[in-house]
């Protein structure tokens, strides 16, 4: 997106940020994310305030909270695991949408975590326990009624957009042809989950089908869904009880 292609409102705070267009030009010609140029985005109508510490929230996320919403906004008190914190985009949409939510998030990044702190700051989220962990060490004899996460899935051999160079690699990629976190988080959900629960990832578009057969080896009696995205693309799995 270049600067030409700005309102006059948005270009004008970009100078005073940054001091000339040439300044803001330079960085657009090198892919820099207009969103971090901008300092935030509106996700699912909040302003949640981004920079290099954690990945740009995507409109595929909000089709994620979407579904989940829709799905348990008559429960209330849940208690919610999240899986991948980034900015807190996920936990802030949760707490206001859903009825008194106790939230649990979990990242790796403690950068990452300070800018969510920041976000539920600016947005008035105070419902949210903040744990500074890798996932593959997390232990817990707490019991989720909703576990959701967006983790990072993408193959490290795939090539992606220019622009992401400037997010964190770890919150892009992953091992195993970009599964293993969806691989240890389906295995080890069995210990975290209440007796009724739904847990819901955002995926890849290729690796619905797959997934879709690996969780069926751990949760063989649940409801194991595949939902699209807007662009018609798998984008989001479901787990839940019958």
């Amino acid at each position: 997106m270049g600067v030409i292609n700005m309102n006059e409102l948005d270009k004008q705070l970009l100078i005073d940020k940054y001091g000339s267009l040439d300044v803001i030009k330079d960085k657009l010609d090198n892919n820099y994310p207009i969103q971090y140029l901008i300092g935030y985005v509106d996700f699912y109508g909040y302003k949640i305030n981004v920079d290099e510490r954690a990945l740009i929230p995507r409109y595929e996320t909000e089709g994620l909270l979407e579904i989940v919403i829709n799905k348990l906004k008559n429960k209330a008190n849940l208690n919610i695991l999240d899986i991948g914190t980034g900015t807190g985009c996920i936990d802030i949409v949760l707490s206001k949408k859903l009825n008194n939510p106790n939230i649990s998030t979990i990242d790796i990044s403690s950068d990452a975590l300070e800018l969510a702190k920041e976000n539920y700051k600016l947005n008035d989220v105070n419902n949210v326990t903040i744990i500074n962990n890798d996932i593959f060490k997390y232990h817990t004899d707490d019991k989720y009624d909703l576990i959701i996460s967006n983790p990072p899935y993408v193959d490290i051999n795939e090539e992606v957009s220019p622009e992401t160079k400037y997010e964190p690699e770890n919150a892009i990629f992953a091992d195993n042809k970009g599964l293993i976190f969806y691989e240890y988080i389906i295995k080890e959900s069995i210990n975290w989950i209440k007796d009724e629960y739904l847990i819901a990832f955002e995926i890849g578009y290729e690796q619905g089908e797959y997934l879709k057969e690996y969780a069926s080896n751990y949760y063989p009696n649940a409801n194991i869904e595949i939902h699209k995205d807007l662009s018609g693309r798998d984008r989001y799995l479901l787990i839940y009880n019958k």
